[in-house]
């Protein structure tokens, strides 16, 4: 065996040292070793081939990703549209909204209240009671160019309402003339006297929506304690403002006769008792509609002072259509009628009129009465009391004039101020 080697041995030798001849001699570029040198490195390419397949799948996996994401992306997008069109504007409605900035409002931090708010009461409507008396309405219509809407006015005058039966602010000595005057006087025909007829005249009041409301006089027979605190307790239950309640006095408002100068009663404690009342102001006695003025005279039994002239000048002055409001009418230019109910009911010419014993013109008068008869004058009617009868026509060419009906009849005038061509 070792020999066996050895031959071997020497053959491999032979062989290398052949090889290396060759070498030396420049054939090594055709030696099949250098052409195998490709082969031997396939395995190379074919760990390149092999990694291609797990390429492809990484490119499918972020495929897969890329997917669902657009698939999630196009539902959300399609949901927001859905909720765009369906839910509510949260804006709809509200106009001239301001630009909401981008820079974050800190807010402001409210504190709780420390008790729990109290709701404001819900005041309920309050109802009115039809009146107990069966009142006569005097109605009265007058068209005024440029009223867009009816005006309803309320007329109460002469109630010469009587409280006092015993002796106090009405001397012993006059407890029977004012007893007289209770029975036949200030009494309806059916038989309420004034101081019951006052309260249902208040209801009758309220009970109805009148615009404006008018006083005309007379509301009380004579001033005393006892009959102001009677009429305040009327007006206090009066649903009207103040600024649509006019009360113009007469004679009998303030007439203090039946004191007999004894009582201690005297005109300045009416005049305090008349005061507190509604203020009693000559330069307030108005109302003012807006399109229309209640223009009121106060004290029309005795000439007016320089207080009202100057009062009722500016009024008329405005170029507003003007109903004015007397206790004493004016005399007609143009009417003889008015006389003649006059002379009937009162035997004397019971108005403001040229030359009259009663009622003469001076004046001062003249100046209120040139601003009611003027050509040019914004009276449109005159409204008045005090003759105890009902009368209505023309005092100058155009202008009218009604004279209402006692309170202590029954009756309660309604005057009805409407557009041109809509009277009945």
């Amino acid at each position: 065996m070792p020999s066996e080697e050895k031959k071997e041995n020497k053959k491999e030798t032979a062989v290398n040292e052949k090889t290396a001849e060759k070498s030396e001699n420049g054939k090594a570029v055709k030696e099949k070793p250098a052409k195998e040198n490709p082969v031997k490195e396939k395995p190379v390419k074919e760990k390149s081939v092999k990694e291609k397949p797990v390429k492809k799948k990484k490119r499918n996996r972020d495929k897969e990703v890329t997917i669902v994401l657009s698939a999630i992306l196009a539902a959300l997008t399609i949901a927001g549209l859905i909720l765009f069109f369906i839910m509510p504007d949260p804006y709809d409605g509200i106009s001239g909204q301001e630009e909401v900035s981008d820079i974050p409002v800190p807010e402001t931090e409210i504190p709780e209240p420390e008790t729990d708010p109290v709701p404001i009461p819900v005041q309920p409507a309050i109802s009115y009671p039809e009146p107990a008396y069966d009142f006569i309405e005097e109605n009265v219509y007058v068209e005024i160019p440029g009223i867009e809407h009816e005006y309803t006015i309320a007329w109460v005058s002469d109630v010469h309402m009587i409280t006092d039966f015993t002796a106090g602010d009405v001397g012993e000595a006059s407890l029977e003339t004012v007893r007289n005057r209770y029975e036949t006087l200030s009494v309806t025909p059916d038989g309420v006297h004034g101081r019951d007829l006052w309260p249902m005249i208040i209801d009758y009041l309220n009970y109805n929506d009148f615009d404006a409301v008018i006083f005309g006089g007379d509301l009380i027979d004579y001033c005393s304690t006892s009959n102001m605190d009677a009429l305040k307790r009327g007006f206090d239950r009066l649903k009207y403002p103040d600024d649509r309640v006019l009360y113009i006095r007469a004679d009998h408002d303030y007439g203090t006769w039946y004191s007999d100068g004894s009582t201690g009663f005297d005109d300045v404690k009416c005049a305090e008792l008349h005061t507190a009342l509604d203020g009693d102001d000559n330069t307030r006695k108005y109302i003012d509609l807006g399109d229309l003025m209640i223009a009121g005279v106060n004290l029309s039994t005795s000439a007016p002072g320089e207080d009202q002239i100057e009062v009722l000048t500016e009024l008329y002055g405005r170029g507003v259509p003007i109903i004015a409001a007397t206790h004493v009418p004016y005399f007609s230019m143009v009417d003889p009628s008015l006389e003649e109910l006059s002379m009937l009911v009162r035997n004397r010419k019971y108005y403001w009129n040229p030359g009259g014993d009663l009622y003469g013109i001076d004046e001062n008068t003249r100046k209120i009465l040139d601003l009611v008869y003027a050509e040019d004058s914004e009276c449109r009617l005159v409204l008045a009391g005090h003759l105890h009868a009902a009368w209505e026509g023309e005092i100058n060419f155009g202008l009218r004039q009604h004279i209402f009906s006692p309170a202590f009849s029954g009756v309660i005038g309604v005057v009805h101020v409407v557009p041109e061509g809509s009277a009945p």
